[in-house]
Parts: C-alpha cells; structure tokens; sequence
C-alpha cells in the first residue's frame, strides 16, 4: 500500500470518527464540515492512488479541514488531521518540547510521548478496527497535550527568563523563576522562598513584602524551640 492509499484509509476512518460524534453536539455544523473535507480528500486521493505525487486538490481538502478544527470547540485538535498527510508528503508528526518546569509537568509530557509512539505504530494497522481505536486515542492524546500545553504556558518553562519585581515604593525587589522566589533588599539576598508554579502576580508582590530573612526565620525557630523545651 502506498502513501497515498494509507492517507485514503486515515482520512475515510477519521471522517466516520468525527461524523460519528455530531449528533446533540453544539458545534456539529464544524464537526460536519470537518468530516465532509476528511471524505472530499480521501476521494481525491483513492483516484491518486497509483501517484507518488500528493494532489493540490486533497491537501487543499486537508487545509479546510483543518482549519474548522482550529476555528471552534470541536474536540477534534488540528494537529490530528497532520497525520492524514503526513506518509504522503515525508512529514513525520512529533509532540513538540514543552519545556516544562514542574516536575509534574515533565512527566505527564513523558507519558504523553510514550503514548504517541505506542499509537504511531497502529495507524496503519491492517484490522480496521485497530486503526479506527488507535485514530481516537490519538484524538485524545492531541487533546491532553493541548491541555497540558496551557498549563506549561500558566506555570512555566524550564528555559523561562527570569521576572523581576521593583514596588514603586521601599528597597525591596524580587526575581522571580518557576518554582523560586528571590527577595532583595538593598541589593542584599533577603531570602530564598519556594513558590507554587502557578503563583500570580498579587501573591507574589504579598510575599515581597512579609518575607522575612533566613536569619530571622532561624532565630525565631529556634527561639520557639526553647520556650517548648522549658514548658516541658
């Protein structure tokens, strides 16, 4: 089977996939749409099926298709229908580097990579039915790593420059990375706080003002301590 005839099969057994999930779905106008360019493109492609060459025509088909997906709440991530073309036009599908830096993050995008490899493997499985399941999976894959992507974005990369912070009143500033709060006063290091990775702004002004010095910190630990062991 050539690239062509596999991009028939992918086209035809996602169109009947995204056909199928239409029925009582607020945007069923653009999953229709969606399939009916999935179908236009597979018939244009089975006609091209002795051709090394990828018609205008189909990949035109694929371009609507694709953008109905881009366009609306659908379910269906664009990047799904890459995977029609991409044996026929020597394109390989990958997961681009999120970069993350919560190590939650990593290994949820360590898991979706697995994952993807598992099911690139069955795309062109010959039982049909193990195609059509390793299409949906696929959707739901793109789909968690849409979602994980936007979270990436909220709780930052690894290679994230670093933020600072200068109140318009007093000596304090901070510089703020994923996962760590430096607080400045002077010039001097106040202190070194670990931060959530999603922290906002207003918490993050709120802790520039209460820090308080590593020293201090100690002293009051330590100071607590004493008053515990006297009591006792």
């Amino acid at each position: 089977m050539n690239a062509n005839l596999k991009a028939t099969t992918r086209a035809t057994l996602l169109s009947g996939i995204i056909r199928g999930r239409t029925k009582g779905y607020p945007e069923a106008t653009a999953l229709r749409a969606i399939a009916t360019n999935l179908t236009r493109a597979a018939g244009i492609l089975r006609k091209a099926a002795d051709s090394d060459r990828f018609p205008d025509d189909a990949d035109q088909a694929l371009w609507r298709a694709r953008i109905n997906a881009a366009r609306t709440e659908t379910g269906i991530p664009a990047a799904v229908i890459d995977h029609v073309s991409a044996l026929a036009i020597g394109y390989e599908p990958d997961l681009s580097d999120l970069l993350p830096a919560d190590p939650e993050h990593v290994r949820q995008e360590d898991e979706l990579r697995a994952r993807f490899l598992d099911l690139s493997r069955h795309l062109d499985a010959r039982d049909e039915d193990v195609a059509n399941a390793a299409l949906v999976a696929l959707i739901r894959l793109h789909s968690d790593y849409d979602r994980l992507a936007a979270d990436v974005a909220l709780h930052g990369r690894a290679d994230q420059l670093p933020t600072t912070y200068r109140p318009h009143e007093g000596t304090r500033t901070a510089v703020h990375l994923p996962g760590h709060l430096t607080v400045f006063d002077g010039g001097l290091i106040l202190a070194e706080l670990p931060v959530p990775f999603a922290i906002t702004p207003g918490e993050i002004w709120q802790l520039i003002k209460t820090a308080q010095p590593a020293r201090d910190t100690a002293a009051a630990f330590t100071d607590g301590l004493s008053a515990e062991l006297a009591a006792a």
